[in-house]
């Protein structure tokens, strides 16, 4: 008598555990991504702290800080978009750091 042998029990949950690796692979590299990016940009403002001007002429167009405030923007949007950038900075830093922690979990799921 021959008796078919179906598939091996818990093969789906293989499956399923290699298609979280894969994806905890793409958090790690996108959060090691966007780890270096943030720590290029605040070089790259070490270096030439003169590009906040580009940033800060664009947040003065777009957030029309001209029309609430007298006199000489330039001032006070050169300092408000330091403390903008900077906030962006830790905020990129931060969600890459989630995205590693994120994808590390789903490996080390894995390799369990």
């Amino acid at each position: 008598m021959h008796v078919e042998e179906g598939p091996e029990p818990g093969s789906w949950g293989n499956v399923l555990s290699m298609i979280g690796a894969a994806l905890g692979l793409v958090l790690v590299g996108c959060g090691i991504w966007a780890l270096v990016s943030a720590i290029y940009f605040a070089w790259g403002l070490f270096r030439d702290p003169d590009t906040i001007a580009y940033f800060a002429r664009y947040f003065i167009e777009t957030t029309k800080l001209a029309n609430y405030l007298p006199g000489n923007v330039e001032g006070p949007a050169h300092y408000l978009s330091w403390i903008v950038v900077i906030l962006l900075l830790l905020v990129l830093g931060k969600l890459g750091a989630w995205a590693v922690g994120a994808g590390a979990s789903l490996i080390r799921v894995r390799s369990r």
